[in-house]
């Protein structure tokens, strides 16, 4: 390589991971003078009644018997009354002090959604983020008490902005690439690996730039570092089959390339969820690829791997109210029938002012917001809508599973 351009390329490198590191601490700096720390959201007593349908003869009996048997609530310390500032946590404990199942008691193992598409801009990320805090924090999903993790395999780690800004700059050695490839026990992915997000009960495993390259020489990795585990194998059974008794949802986001990720992503889902946008060209692009999905398989099976997810769902995304767009909806519907899911992710500004800041429309406080309080509002009230349709599709795909088993 030329003198100039080496000392350009390096020159560049600096600046990057300083302005990198630059925007991480402005960031940091944006949300502690907002008071943005932990997941905002929190219920009184009356929003027990009016926000999640619990009748207030129950919410006051079985609050009053939580208090007596010690379990300490989230109070308001500021306001004389102490009125309760229940966490979702609480709302959780709530339910299972009354002896709900929680999905966890109902399945041994966590479900594997692999949101993608080969083509890029989207929302596959948008959606995976999105949809992992809508299950989590959905005001009817709470009884749940859902444990769910976003496993960031997009070398533009971009999952793990939304999730965790902190761990995506700099030299990220603990991603979910490397501990697939050190084959680690489950207590050293859990303890190292691993990071909580602003919302509780939602995990993330990053991801790296540096994992780009790592896909490119898969095999030659996989030969030296797994021995007699198959490539296309390596996150499943490496990976999942290791964590998947910790959460009820395991999310699985990549890149848009058809590389060593991917393939890994479709042996190790139980389901697909292929975001579709109604733009011409991304309308085009994702007809293509569900048209090629048949041949992924093949060219993964022929390796010796069998792939064992029970459906793809079709997703509508970043879709706007104009003729053009509805068109492309009628059409999806025309072409996915009864697969397509019954709510999309609509084209919202919200959605993307929140990304400045690296949250997602559940996690960012309305009072913090600068915009539209009402366009937060219907993006948060979409996210849910998919969310819960994602959750009753897959409980319903589940059970049929199970009745033919």
């Amino acid at each position: 390589m030329r003198k100039d351009a080496k000392r350009q390329m390096d020159r560049f490198k600096r600046r990057s991971e300083r302005m990198l590191q630059k925007l991480v601490r402005d960031i940091d700096k944006q949300k502690k003078e907002l008071g943005i720390g932990g997941y905002y959201r929190t219920y009184s007593k009356g929003e027990l009644t009016s926000e999640l349908g619990i009748s207030k003869r129950i919410a006051e009996t079985t609050l009053n018997a939580m208090q007596d048997s010690g379990i300490a609530l989230h109070r308001d310390e500021t306001k004389a009354t102490r009125p309760y500032k229940l966490t979702i946590e609480d709302v959780a404990e709530f339910y299972q002090f009354r002896g709900e199942p929680r999905l966890r008691d109902q399945y041994d193992k966590a479900w594997v959604v692999f949101i993608g598409n080969l083509k890029g801009g989207i929302s596959k990320t948008v959606s995976t983020v999105s949809i992992a805090h809508g299950m989590r924090t959905h005001p009817m999903l709470l009884k749940h008490d859902l444990r769910i993790l976003v496993v960031d395999l997009d070398p533009q780690s971009s999952a793990t902005m939304f999730l965790s800004h902190k761990h995506s700059v700099g030299l990220v050695e603990t991603t979910g690439v490397q501990a697939i490839l050190q084959d680690l026990p489950a207590e050293e992915i859990k303890e190292h690996f691993i990071v909580q997000t602003q919302v509780p009960g939602v995990d993330v495993l990053p991801a790296s730039i540096d994992d780009g390259f790592t896909a490119a020489i898969w095999e030659e990795l996989c030969a030296e570092h797994l021995p007699g585990v198959k490539p296309n194998e390596a996150l499943r059974d490496c990976l999942i089959k290791k964590l998947e008794c910790d959460y009820d949802f395991i999310f699985l986001d990549t890149g848009p390339h058809l590389d060593a990720l991917l393939k890994q992503c479709v042996v190790a889902a139980d389901m697909l969820v292929t975001p579709i946008a109604p733009a011409q060209v991304d309308f085009h692009s994702s007809l293509r690829y569900t048209s090629r999905i048949p041949d992924i398989v093949k060219m993964i099976e022929s390796t010796g791997t069998e792939v064992r997810y029970h459906t793809n769902i079709p997703m509508m995304t970043k879709l706007a109210n104009k003729k053009d767009q509805l068109v492309a909806y009628s059409q999806a519907k025309e072409v996915f029938g009864g697969d397509i899911l019954d709510a999309t992710l609509p084209r919202l500004d919200a959605m993307e002012r929140c990304g400045e800041t690296f949250d997602t429309v559940i996690t960012i406080p309305p009072s913090n917001y600068d915009g539209s309080k009402d366009a937060l509002k219907r993006a948060r009230s979409s996210v849910y809508e998919v969310s819960l349709a994602l959750f009753e599709r897959i409980e319903f795909t589940r059970s049929e599973f199970q009745e033919n088993a």
